[in-house]
């Protein structure tokens, strides 16, 4: 019964578990972008690798602040 009480409370880290998913995903998407170019030539647009490396930290902080705010949001129980 704790578990389902636990679940049901506020997320206030969501938004930024979404926002971390979607730099993620945009990281995917360039990685792919950039295989394509090398193995097939394609004329894509694709971002280097300091856009990369901030992508990926960006997305690393915003999971990490998400998880401190849940984290606030949840009072130790005392036992």
């Amino acid at each position: 019964m704790v578990g389902s009480q636990h679940m049901n409370m506020d997320n206030r880290g969501r938004p930024l578990y979404m926002l971390a998913a979607l730099l993620l995903c945009a990281y995917a998407a360039n990685v792919l972008m950039g295989k394509g170019i090398a193995t097939f030539g394609w004329q894509l647009p694709h971002a280097g690798d300091v856009a990369e490396f901030l992508t990926v930290l960006a997305a690393m902080v915003t999971f990490v602040t998400g998880l401190l705010l849940n984290e606030q949001a949840d009072p130790p129980s005392e036992p």
